[in-house]
């Protein structure tokens, strides 16, 4: 297939996730002709500040809201009940949503988020702080080639069948593995996936073969869910997701040949991290407090408070390393407003050896000591401000501390949450 020259962007977080990309890509969206995620389920939300309004989302990307053509992927996999109510809010924002799903998506079953449920009470201490969705046991169904597609819920006969090969397995391990209760009727599961599968027939479309005949004509903006680092071999695993995040997935997750995509990579201004894990910059002092507070970090989708630390350069160059980002996106600059001073990590240390690279060994990752870099902070109020040169002289110098390390130029500061508080950078 001849391709020429379309401008395509992947949008990716370069840290534990919760980077902004709900933002982003609801701000991006008009500059494309359509908007694609390409992984996770509704274990990744994201919010969006449109005037006084504030929406939530996990599965449907913030873009629909620009009443854009918005796409599934089909390594998504989807919560029909999720989906199912964020389509009504939607709708009762008086939009009609222009939302495609891929009939190859994979389905997210209550039996999958009993499992999850099962499994991390049975880890006790060693819990990697899932938020119990059921979405990694739907991806290790998808890999089996045991799971339910979109499409099944659409035909009754295979949706039964489907059903039936699984149901015994399913209660005898959430009963006799995990020895917790398994509280669900076949009857009555197949009935509640027929329901959705009527309410969310309208929506399935060739999304795949769309993208395939459209790449040479139109422009498309891909959405990554989650983080680099929770991506499930680069990430700090095992607290990882079950998939890849990385922008090299995007195009093989869409059913994509290789192309040019340019990598806008998102970095919050400080590091926050949801559940468990290794985490070497982690402020537990009323600095991360402050930050936790100021940035109202608590999960879009549990409601978790988020734990905060120091920004961290060594994960974001070996992130824009994995990704091959060419342009950076800084989020959430106003935070810092009010600190007396601020670092940055720009190095690590292990066993008394310098890593330029956080380790592959779990083990290791808890024992990395960070090299601190100290700038001056600042006072003011920034929120307003719409162009660079206006930002005080101390957060210009944070900014720019950032690009000379990294060596790669930044595109937006975001300064809050609303559309409007962006700064375009030349």
């Amino acid at each position: 297939m001849a391709i020429k020259k379309i401008d395509h962007t992947v949008v990716i977080g370069l840290q534990w996730g919760d980077e902004g990309k709900g933002k982003f890509i609801d701000f991006l969206a008009n500059q494309f002709d359509g908007t694609v995620r390409f992984n996770g389920g509704n274990n990744a939300g994201h919010s969006v500040k449109v005037g006084q309004t504030t929406l939530h989302f996990s599965l449907i990307p913030s873009a629909i809201l620009r009443k854009k053509p918005v796409y599934i992927s089909q390594a998504v996999v989807i919560n029909p009940k999720i989906l199912t109510k964020e389509i009504k809010m939607i709708q009762k924002l008086g939009i009609k949503p222009k939302l495609k799903l891929d009939p190859r998506c994979h389905v997210v079953m209550p039996y999958h988020q009993l499992l999850d449920t099962a499994s991390e009470i049975s880890k006790g201490a060693g819990k990697t702080g899932s938020l119990k969705l059921g979405i990694g046991f739907c991806y290790e169904d998808r890999t089996n080639r045991a799971g339910v597609r979109l499409n099944d819920l659409t035909v009754p006969k295979i949706l039964r069948q489907r059903l039936e090969a699984v149901w015994q397995l399913k209660k005898l391990r959430v009963t006799k593995t995990y020895n917790q209760p398994f509280a669900l009727d076949l009857e009555k599961t197949f009935k509640r996936m027929r329901r959705y599968g009527k309410l969310l027939k309208p929506y399935i479309f060739p999304v795949s073969e769309y993208l395939q005949q459209n790449l040479a004509q139109k422009s498309f903006l891909f959405e990554s869910a989650q983080g680099t680092y929770l991506d499930f071999v680069f990430g700090s695993y095992p607290y990882t997701v079950a998939y890849h995040t990385l922008a090299s997935s995007a195009l093989p997750d869409c059913g994509l040949p290789p192309i040019h995509l340019d990598v806008l990579g998102l970095v919050k201004a400080y590091v926050t991290r949801v559940g468990g894990g290794p985490f070497p910059t982690e402020l537990n002092n009323k600095i991360g407090a402050f930050l936790q507070q100021r940035g109202h970090e608590f999960g879009t989708v549990s409601g978790r408070p988020r734990r905060c630390g120091w920004l961290d350069l060594v994960l974001i160059k070996n992130a824009c390393n994995l990704n091959g980002v060419n342009q950076l996106i800084l989020t959430k600059l106003d935070v810092l407003s009010g600190l007396e001073s601020i670092k940055i990590a720009t190095g690590y240390s292990l066993k008394r050896k310098k890593i330029t690279t956080p380790p592959a060994n779990e083990n290791d990752w808890l024992k990395i000591k960070p090299h601190y870099l100290t700038l001056p902070g600042w006072q003011e109020d920034i929120s307003h401000i719409k162009q660079f040169h206006l930002l005080p002289k101390n957060c210009q110098q944070f900014v720019n501390k950032i690009k000379s390390i990294l060596q790669i130029p930044i595109k937006y500061i975001s300064v809050g949450p609303d559309r409007k508080q962006t700064i375009i950078l030349n």
